[in-house]
């Protein structure tokens, strides 16, 4: 199996050493000044069980065009539109696994492609990049989860989870991967808003008097605009979801807070964005949203 992924980001690059640690036939494709910092480095990938490095190869796109069985999307929200083109010439039988937050780009892909090729996928997983591009695990989990959204491409999704059992992540191979992905929308969106908001890690705001009850009233916001999607989470995935984003040891931050104090364009518009836009055709309840929302757009 062929295996492209677009982008050698913090979750692309972690992801794509581990397939090639674990003998997987991987390429990426890259920004040509990334492109030439990893010829240079290669990938590095500090974990929670250690360090390793990988030689990943590039694809040059001035060869003639190649064949993937799977391409793993990695990008930016931000980007989508520019990583349709720049896959477009690599999508044949091609099965599709965005790795994006959020849910808007699904419609998106669907358009492009059609549903039976754009599967869903979820990765659990921080890491950041540092200043020399090396990728840094940041808390202990690193999993992901896909499974097709039609019955069709469904030999394409079992062989790829075979090559993922081989590799040092854990991997899910979801028979409902429309609910799984609407619960992790519930955590992307509950995560975002209270760290963005506060501007703080979420242990830091559940140590003080009322930031434990304001996560839990933020992530009962997320929950119901959801719902009114026709999509119950359940007990076990809130029960797991409060459990850690009231952890008073936490150091974790949303990624869209991260890119915000580094002047960087977030994803603000593609996660809570849209669960506003969710919220106000459906009248449901997401102040809080708004008010994070309203933080990323005032600016530092």
């Amino acid at each position: 199996m062929k295996i492209l992924i677009l982008g050698a980001g913090a979750v692309g690059g972690f992801f794509g050493a581990h397939l090639i640690k674990s003998g997987a036939n991987v390429s990426f494709l890259v920004r040509e000044k990334r492109k030439d910092k990893l010829r240079k480095s290669g990938i590095n990938i500090f974990c929670i069980n250690g360090e390793f490095k990988v030689n990943p190869k590039l694809l040059d796109k001035n060869l003639s065009v190649q064949h993937f069985d799977v391409i793993i999307l990695t990008n930016k929200s931000y980007d989508l539109i520019g990583a349709i083109r720049e896959i477009m010439p690599y999508v044949k039988t091609t099965a599709i696994i965005p790795l994006l937050n959020g849910m808007a780009h699904y419609d998106i892909l669907d358009k492009e492609f059609g549903k039976e090729k754009i599967f869903g996928g979820t990765a659990y997983i921080s890491t950041a990049m540092n200043n020399y591009g090396s990728i840094q695990q940041i808390t202990s989990r690193a999993s992901i989860k896909f499974g097709p959204r039609t019955p069709k491409n469904i030999n394409i999704a079992k062989d790829f989870y075979e090559i993922c059992k081989e590799t040092e992540f854990d991997c899910d191979f979801s028979d409902n991967i429309e609910l799984d992905l609407w619960r992790k929308y519930v955590l992307i969106g509950a995560t975002a808003t209270s760290t963005v908001l506060f501007q703080k890690p979420l242990g830091e705001i559940n140590s003080t008097t009322y930031g434990k009850s304001l996560i839990k009233k933020i992530h009962e916001q997320c929950r119901n605009i959801v719902l009114s999607k026709g999509y119950d989470i359940g007990i076990e995935a809130t029960d797991y979801n409060l459990k850690l984003i009231t952890d008073k040891g936490s150091h974790l931050k949303a990624s869209m807070l991260r890119d915000f104090e580094s002047g960087k364009q977030t994803e603000c518009e593609h996660i809570l964005g849209y669960l506003i836009e969710l919220a106000k055709k459906n009248n449901v309840q997401c102040d809080l949203i708004k008010a994070a929302h309203t933080r990323i757009q005032v600016g530092l």
